[in-house]
Formats: structure tokens, C-alpha cells, sequence
């Protein structure tokens, strides 16, 4: 006998990602369709499927599908109803924090290189200042190689202070994205528990089987004969 399974159902709208995109709609939007692909990936993904099973510890089938227009809807089948709706509301938050996770790792990542980056650009800023200083002091006489020295060594020294300024705003940006919470789906529908079974029930497949079996038996009769 094979247990009757019970449906449960939510729809979403997977929000912004990109980490630019982000910044300049300060969080708000829906995902794009090359980011709704990547959240549909991570939801069908082992690492979720074992949240799941290891906080409800209960067999369910998982189905993730787009919608006509645009969002996500995903379906749950377990023989509790209960446990199917909130195993299905679950997924979606689970999956949320998952790519929170990611997300963050690879903005450190970002953060760690843009603050290596800065740090040489500084220690590259204090060294052209001095050497200006020390040229600045030093220049006694009006002589246009000396002058052109100056001046080559004032661009590089301008150069690197633009560079040491966007590097800045850079970090400044990673630093608040690390501190502000990643947006979290946007949910439509919450599923619900539902009374109503799916799938062919215990009986009908074993009439089907019957009769597919007696099928062949026929079949076979009519092929020896």
C-alpha cells in the first residue's frame, strides 16, 4: 500500500542579487531572469534538500517551476499536510539564507582585495607627497628639467590620489552592503496545509498494473497460439 500524499503550494518573486544592482535601487526590484535561473539552481540543490530533511525529518517531493510571469512557484508532496505547507514555506526562507551566505562570502572576498588595493594606493600617495615636499624644498634654481620633474611627479601624484578616492568609495560601498540585510524573496502566496490528496491512488495503480499484466498475458496467448 502506498501512503496518499497531500500538496501544498507557494509562489515568489526572487529579489535583486547583483550587488550594483542593489546599490543603485537600494535594494529594491525583482531578480533578473539569469537570477531567478541561479535561485531556482540553489533551491533544487542537495544543500537545501538536506535543511529540509534534517529539520522536518519527513520524505517529501520538491517540484520549483517559473510562472508565466516571472516568479517562482514551488510545490511540496508529503503524506502530512501540515508538515507539507510549512516544509514549502520553509524552502524558500531556507534558500534565502543559504544565498545570504554566499553572497556575503563573496563580497568579503571583494572587500579583502579593494582593501589590499587601498592600502598600496595610500602607502603610493604618502610616498609622492613626500618625494614632492622634498623636491619642492630642494629646488633652488629655475631650470625647465627640474621643473618638468616636478610637474611629471604632481600628475602621478594626482593620478593616484583620483584612484585613492574611488578605491575609498568602493570600500565604503562593500563595507554598508555587509552591514545591511541581503533582500529576501518577495512571497505572493504563502502555502497552506490542504485536505486534498494527489497523485493515483494505492487502488488505481494496482488495477492499472492488473491490467497491463493481463494485457500481455493475452498478447502472449495470442502470439503462441
Amino acid at each position: 500500500m502506498r501512503p496518499a500524499k497531500f500538496a501544498a503550494e507557494t509562489t515568489f518573486f526572487v529579489p535583486l542579487t547583483l550587488l550594483e544592482t542593489q546599490i543603485n535601487q537600494n535594494g529594491i526590484g525583482f531578480g533578473s531572469p539569469i537570477e531567478v535561473d541561479a535561485h531556482l539552481e540553489l533551491m533544487q540543490s542537495p544543500r537545501v534538500i538536506q535543511v529540509l530533511e534534517s529539520t522536518f525529518n519527513e520524505a517529501f517531493d520538491l517540484d520549483v517551476r517559473k510562472t508565466r510571469n516571472g516568479a517562482v512557484a514551488v510545490e511540496i508532496r508529503s503524506s502530512n499536510p501540515i508538515i507539507a505547507a510549512e516544509i514549502c514555506n520553509a524552502s524558500i526562507a531556507i534558500t534565502d539564507s543559504i544565498k545570504q551566505d554566499m553572497l556575503r562570502q563573496n563580497v568579503g572576498m571583494s572587500l579583502e582585495v579593494i582593501w589590499n588595493r587601498a592600502q598600496l594606493l595610500e602607502a603610493e600617495e604618502k610616498a609622492l607627497r613626500k618625494e614632492l615636499d622634498s623636491l619642492r624644498l630642494f629646488s633652488q634654481d629655475d631650470s625647465l628639467s627640474f621643473a618638468a620633474l616636478i610637474f611629471r611627479k604632481e600628475r602621478q601624484y594626482g593620478t593616484a590620489v583620483v584612484e585613492l578616492t574611488k578605491v575609498e568609495r568602493k570600500l565604503e560601498d562593500l563595507k554598508g552592503y555587509t552591514d545591511a540585510p541581503a533582500p529576501k524573496s518577495y512571497i505572493i502566496s504563502p502555502a497552506i496545509p490542504s485536505n486534498k490528496k494527489v497523485g493515483l491512488p494505492s487502488w488505481a495503480i494496482g488495477m492499472l498494473g492488473a491490467a497491463i499484466v493481463g494485457i500481455a498475458i493475452a498478447v502472449w496467448r495470442s502470439t503462441s497460439s
